[in-house]
């Protein structure tokens, strides 16, 4: 019968992760992989990259991440090319990575970090436990509080605003919206936005144009994406709409409000400008 003995490693440190399992995790550990691109981002961010030995395809910012050894797709990294790289930690999603590849590398003495951040304030507080988990501990607590120091300062100029009426879509063919248990739901709301899709069974609904013109958005917020249709274009079939009538359809960049990254601070300060344009934002 074959004993598997799995010692603590020496300075090791004890942090539970996003599955509630207990993590050993060595102290400043010198061989990271990154399985998460937010993860990888915050890594850049703390200053840390020299530590991250491998990515996957998923992690494309900033820059120099691309060029990173890859260790495969981001919903199935490759278990032998994790191995290629000897890491002391890898920092795995909750919500993508599979199960199976985690209790291997368990099974293997490697310590995996599963990370879960479904709000602003889970991100924050996973930019602060990265820094712990990987030796930047001053640095993410140093990158957490200023973020919620612009955060607090678009509230301080909104909460007395009305919040516009706001439609997000995920994707405009078919046209799937987010509903108020995402991510974006939150980043709207600090933004001083009111998210206009009523709670469902489903976290990301597919609306036909009855659902559309019942809401009637007095903002649409776009991600566009290769492949899908002028956003101008697609909602000039339903003049009526307020957002139509009165030009307010915002276009931003994906990663601001979908990705659990620092930049989610670019999206929150570029929804507020769009939703209250007679707000002055000083930077």
């Amino acid at each position: 019968m074959l004993i598997l003995f799995c010692t603590q490693p020496v300075g090791a440190i004890q942090k539970t992760d996003a599955l509630n399992r207990q993590v050993a995790i060595p102290d400043n550990p010198q061989r990271i992989i990154s399985l998460v691109p937010s993860v990888t981002e915050i890594l850049f961010q703390l200053g840390l990259e020299e530590h991250l030995v491998a990515v996957t395809d998923a992690c494309t910012y900033p820059e120099a991440a691309l060029k990173l050894p890859n260790v495969g797709n981001y919903a199935d990294p490759g278990l032998e090319a994790i191995l290629l790289f000897k890491p002391d930690l890898v920092i795995a999603a909750a919500d993508m990575n599979r199960p199976a590849l985690i209790r291997r590398l368990e099974l293997l003495d490697i310590p995996v970090y599963v990370t879960q951040s479904r709000t602003v304030a889970e991100t924050l507080e996973t930019i602060e436990t990265i820094g712990i988990i990987t030796g930047g501990e001053k640095q993410g607590k140093q990158l957490a509080n200023s973020l919620r120091q612009r955060i607090r300062k678009i509230q301080h100029l909104t909460t007395k605003l009305p919040p516009p009426t706001t439609l997000a879509c995920v994707m405009l063919q078919p046209l799937t919206v987010a509903g108020p248990d995402t991510f974006i739901n939150d980043i709207i709301s600090l933004a001083g936005g009111k998210n206009i899709v009523p709670r469902g069974p489903s976290r990301y609904p597919t609306w036909n144009s009855e659902a559309l013109l019942t809401a009637n958005p007095q903002t649409i917020v776009v991600s566009t994406y290769p492949g899908q249709p002028n956003p101008e274009y697609f909602f000039s079939k339903w003049p009526q709409l307020q957002a139509v009538k009165n030009h307010r359809i915002i276009r931003i960049e994906a990663d601001w409000i979908h990705r659990p990254g620092p930049r989610l601070i670019l999206g929150i300060e570029a929804l507020a400008k769009a939703f209250h344009p007679d707000v002055e934002f000083n930077e």
